[in-house]
């Protein structure tokens, strides 16, 4: 069965790495849809915050992943592509409820299961928005402790006006 696993990815953790290792020793393939909040003020573009989810993915996974950069409604692309599960990593109670809340609309617009995971324990903590405050305050050697070395090393080079902007 597939499976897609949907976020902003802005950028793309440890955590997340950890919940797509976990879905793979469940799912045959997962979809890994990088989406436009349109309600966050992105640090990277779609199309960066994809290339460094691709440099985020360990070798062995690559075959089973497919990084899709995508500006629509995810229901839409879990529809499109035969989508047979919705995984969704929670940390807390607090991710539960927001999570929970989002089901309901899985339930109401697709016809996918959804699947909970939560990161290893030494990810637990680890989230995005605590990523993007190191790179936004120019301590970006804080933020190579939550991300995957090729992605932080992207992520640099996009901060310091590199390629993909």
């Amino acid at each position: 069965m597939k499976a897609v696993y949907a976020g902003s990815f802005d950028p793309i953790t440890l955590g997340h790495i950890s919940v797509i290792e976990r879905a793979l020793k469940i799912f045959e393939s997962i979809h890994i849809v990088v989406a436009n909040n349109r309600s966050k003020n992105h640090l990277f573009t779609l199309k960066q915050r994809a290339e460094l989810v691709q440099s985020s993915i360990p070798e062995q996974y690559a075959a089973r992943t497919v990084i899709a950069p995508y500006e629509g409604v995810v229901a839409d692309y879990i529809n499109a592509n035969g989508i047979g599960a919705v995984i969704r990593g929670i940390r807390n109670a607090t991710d539960l409820e927001y999570e929970l809340q989002l089901e309901q609309y899985i339930r109401n617009t697709t016809e996918a299961e959804t699947v909970y995971l939560s990161p290893y324990t030494q990810h637990m903590q680890t989230n995005s928005s605590l990523v993007r405050m190191f790179f936004q305050s120019g301590k970006h050697e804080l933020a190579s402790h939550y991300m995957a070395q090729g992605a932080y090393n992207l992520a640099l080079l996009y901060e310091m006006g590199g390629k993909s902007k």
